[in-house]
């Protein structure tokens, strides 16, 4: 890639990235007024089979929108240190180890890398690393130039 087509791709790349951005900022506002609308409605609600709810709108060209409103997800782990863990065992009382099950994990110290290479060998601490840690994507960022305004 020449120079000029690089220059050319960040420009045309930038630009994208800019009319993205306003366009998934009018789509955030026009969801939320879709919400608003909604909640004047709750009695057009349909239940939904997780327990939830949802309101149907129709467009003026036969386009559909759905607002859900879905019912509250378990929370995937309850922190032992928590208050809601407390609450937790004093409710499920005696039938405790029915109803959950008790899972152990691990979490990285602080410093993790840098205290693994000071503990272990190259090698291990090299495994160990590799091991804790996941695929990380690529991401691209723009800054926009100033443009000047015409006077």
């Amino acid at each position: 890639m020449t120079n000029a087509q690089l220059k050319n791709l960040v420009t045309e790349a930038v630009s994208l990235h800019r009319e993205i951005s306003e366009q998934n900022e009018r789509l955030k506002t026009l969801k939320a007024s879709l919400v608003r609308e909604a909640r004047l409605h709750e009695n057009e609600f349909t239940a939904t089979d997780n327990g939830g709810s949802r309101w149907t709108a129709t467009g003026a060209d036969g386009c559909i929108a759905r607002v859900n409103f879905p019912a509250p997800s378990l929370l995937s782990l309850i922190d032992s240190e928590s208050e809601t863990f407390d609450q937790v065992l004093v409710l499920a009382g005696e039938h405790l180890d029915r109803l959950f099950e008790s899972v152990y994990y691990l979490r990285p110290i602080e410093d993790f890398r840098e205290e693994v290479s000071q503990t272990l060998s190259k090698r291990e601490a090299r495994q160990l690393i590799e091991v804790c840690q996941t695929k990380a994507t690529p991401r691209v960022s723009f800054e926009t130039a100033e443009t000047k305004k015409a006077e």
